[in-house]
């Protein structure tokens, strides 16, 4: 049995975390979207379709990847859109049809599909998945799913909280000077992991999970449902509920109900709520994200040129990989930062990638070398290097994203 997994056209809706991954790397408080398909359909072989630009750095992320590549013939295939959010049902659906062909449509969009490896031998980019699943339409079997199983904006990546805590390896020791509020059954802590006296551990609401090698340092508040990512250090301060962070992240003061993906800084005071914060993200001192109106009123999210309303009360930013901010930046709720920003003063409109403020509050266009020269400054930070695969790249969403910007040279960001 191949596993098929493909992104759509929605990927732009994305983009502010896409430009620079394929749909199926998102993070969510369950983990990346990748491991959890591949955890709920077994398969002999897993096939990835995305836009062709992120070959070079995909096979890198996993060298064994069959990346845009024909599968074969002879196997039956699981098809499965990258941004599924309900798997269960789609899990549910597969056992049911008991080996039967069909195709599962959410909102119209192409949620899921089993397929006669015959009718995919062909199939070697995303586009080809999508067609070929478009000409099978009332051929085949065609079921309909809700159409909340599968993603369609990036704010619902914080929604569905369901932290599971690891089998222990090993006995949980702590400090007798860490206090734990509610069940230690519902803490995960590695021996690798060092948390220092006059730590709090609060699982009153969900689980507190550590990843390897995690430092916590004194005087911080842990509260869960909390996933601290691999090698990360917590500095200290209100930590939690409804976090989730990848490997390699800076966390102290006030964060809460968000997602920050790997290698991401936020070591300072200054408080993030309800947002995702992409890869390699440093926030300054003082950085506060709003994500709540003072009318209480509903968050709208401007998305290309459309006013969309979320339904959410609170709702704070999307910060790209790359996002850089200065001392004391102010975020206003809902909004939608691109990689590679540069952010200062009070930000009250969304911002493209390859922009930044200045003093004045007006927009300019970063300079793409300077750019490529912070990324492996950065990076040199973790003890890693840019790869040339990494920096084509960047090259390329410059371009991609190069007419975007050019009628905002000047235009002031504290103005919506």
């Amino acid at each position: 049995m191949n596993l098929l997994v493909f992104e759509d056209g929605a990927w732009r809706d994305f983009r502010q975390l896409t430009y620079l991954r394929p749909v199926y790397r998102l993070l969510t408080p369950g983990g990346p979207v990748l491991e959890a398909i591949k955890r709920s359909f077994k398969a002999t072989s897993l096939y990835t379709y995305a836009r062709e630009y992120l070959r070079g750095v995909e096979l890198e992320r996993d060298p064994s990847a069959k990346f845009n590549t024909t599968p074969e013939s002879d196997s039956d295939a699981l098809i499965i859109n990258g941004l599924v959010r309900k798997l269960e049902l789609v899990s549910r659906l597969f056992e049911r049809t008991a080996g039967r062909e069909f195709i599962l449509l959410a909102n119209g969009r192409f949620l899921a599909a089993r397929l006669k490896g015959s009718r995919v031998a062909d199939v070697e980019k995303p586009e080809d998945v999508l067609e070929r699943l478009g000409s099978l339409v009332g051929m085949i079997e065609t079921l309909e799913a809700p159409g909340e199983s599968v993603f369609h904006f990036l704010w619902e990546l914080i929604d569905d909280w369901r932290v599971e805590v690891p089998v222990p390896r090993e006995p949980l020791q702590l400090d007798s000077r860490v206090a734990v509020l509610g069940d230690l059954k519902s803490v995960s802590i590695p021996s690798s992991c060092e948390v220092e006296p006059f730590t709090v551990i609060d699982t009153r609401r969900g689980p507190v999970v550590l990843g390897e090698g995690v430092k916590v340092e004194a005087g911080s508040k842990l509260i869960g449902p909390c996933v601290i990512g691999e090698n990360s250090i917590v500095y200290g301060g209100r930590v939690g509920p409804y976090l989730y962070t990848g490997p390699v992240c800076r966390v102290s003061a006030e964060i809460e109900h968000t997602v920050m993906l790997g290698y991401s800084n936020k070591h300072h005071y200054g408080f993030i709520g309800h947002s995702i914060i992409g890869e390699w993200v440093n926030i300054a001192a003082g950085t506060t994200t709003s994500n709540l109106k003072t009318t209480y009123g509903e968050v709208k999210v401007v998305l290309d040129g459309k006013t969309i309303h979320t339904g959410r009360q609170f709702l704070g930013s999307i910060m790209g990989d790359h996002v850089r901010t200065m001392v004391d930046t102010t975020i206003m709720t809902g909004k939608l930062l691109g990689p590679f920003s540069v952010l200062s003063g009070m930000v009250a409109k969304n911002i493209l990638p390859f922009i930044g403020i200045n003093f004045a509050k007006e927009m300019y266009e970063l300079d793409l070398e300077s750019e490529l020269r912070v990324v492996e400054r950065m990076m040199a930070r973790r003890g890693l290097k840019p790869s040339e695969n990494y920096l084509e790249l960047v090259r390329r969403i410059f371009e991609l994203t190069r007419e975007e910007r050019a009628g905002l040279k000047g235009h002031r960001s504290d103005r919506p």
